[in-house]
């Protein structure tokens, strides 16, 4: 099978474009003819990170995480899913998993769900990562109907996903981005539009009541002056806080600053699914490449800015 992985640990070394051996599917694996993969930077963060001290660490490492395709073979014992069926979901890569990046993929029924009907295999592949972070940081936030929302870098994955979410529940919505960006980010639903460098930033007189930071790169003297009391910042960036921490901020400040990354629930994948056939929520795709094209893919993710979703095809 065609894949793309790396033979190497080293922080330096290059993906490469080539055969591996067919993926066989093991003991209550399914196997999956795999025919979209989207980018997110926890796919280049890995891809550029030295992951040899990880447990179960082996080579060749294959990258990626989301995925669409066609089940060539169901798990034994497994009446959930059957041969042919359009499947599309997320694999965990760390401790010596295989990523996505391959035109066969094993992995467990519960990573993998039925791909809604309309949906096509790149708008499935783009979601699990980033939408549901985007789910999660609204969530988070607490957004409802009339919530004063500032989503920063809200054009870009998580972003235009969570400029979205927020839209159909209602937020009155500002959204940073580029000035090339301003008329994409009115589509999706914002009300306001600013620019994201720190002179925009500086500029802004309003306060919000939850900021999602979608690019990660606000100033805490921003964050802390545009939040109002009780307020919420997410952001996918910050981790998991040290509890001392998160709570002194609100000692003394009573502004939340917490963590969106991913959460893959049954029911948040079903509140997305339910967005997408309401035409609530629309995957933003500019970029496509073929697998062969996977590296040029992971330097534009990393380094071009893109609007929406990076998509690599298989």
């Amino acid at each position: 099978m065609k894949a793309f992985y790396k033979l190497s640990f080293k922080k330096s070394e290059t993906g490469i474009y080539g055969d591996l051996p067919d993926a066989v599917a093991g003991k209550n694996q399914m196997l999956i003819e795999v025919k979209a993969v989207s980018v997110n930077p926890v796919d280049y963060k890995i891809f550029n990170a030295n992951t040899g001290l990880l447990p179960g660490a082996k080579l060749p490492k294959i990258v990626g995480s989301d995925f669409a395709g066609i089940v060539r073979k169901p798990a034994d014992g497994d009446s959930k899913f059957k041969a042919g069926d359009r499947v599309y979901g997320v694999v965990p890569i760390f401790f010596g998993k295989p990523g996505s990046l391959s035109e066969l993929l094993v992995t467990e029924p519960k990573n993998v769900r039925l791909i809604p009907y309309g949906m096509s295999f790149q708008e499935a592949a783009s979601l699990p990562v980033a939408a549901l972070t985007a789910l999660n940081g609204i969530r988070r936030c607490g957004v409802t109907a009339g919530s004063k929302l500032l989503i920063n870098g809200a054009t870009g994955g998580v972003g235009h996903f969570a400029l979205q979410i927020a839209k159909a529940k209602g937020a009155v919505i500002t959204a940073s981005c580029s000035s090339g960006n301003s008329e994409l980010a009115m589509q999706l639903g914002a009300d306001k539009i600013i620019g994201y460098r720190k002179e925009d930033m500086a500029g802004i007189s309003d306060e919000y009541d939850a900021i999602v930071d979608a690019w990660g790169q606000m100033k805490f003297k921003d964050i802390f002056r545009l939040l109002k009391k009780d307020g919420t910042y997410a952001s996918p960036l910050i981790l998991l806080a040290p509890g001392f921490l998160t709570s002194l901020v609100w000692l003394f400040s009573r502004k939340r600053i917490t963590s969106m990354n991913m959460r893959k629930r049954r029911e948040d994948f079903e509140e997305i699914e339910k967005l997408f056939s309401e035409k609530k929520l629309k995957p933003v795709i500019e970029n496509i490449f073929t697998l062969e094209k996977a590296s040029e893919a992971f330097e534009f993710a990393e380094k071009g800015r893109p609007r929406g979703k990076v998509i690599i095809i298989l």
